[in-house]
């Protein structure tokens, strides 16, 4: 599998990460075990397949 590791202003908010959905107020999240992780105000800055990260900014 393909898991993300999410990181908010270069701190690591997040890990094991499968699925992410852009809202109208930020992020939803949600990890291998199905918890439901929201970043409110967050935006996607950057996605990195190779390094498996996700970069997030307010």
């Amino acid at each position: 599998m393909c898991e993300f590791r999410v990181r908010l202003d270069g701190e690591t908010v997040a890990e094991d990460v499968l699925y992410l959905e852009v809202q109208e107020d930020g992020i939803l999240l949600r990890d291998i075990t199905g918890e439901e992780r929201f970043i409110e105000g967050a935006r996607v800055k950057r996605v990195d397949m190779d390094e498996h990260v996700v970069e997030l900014e307010r």
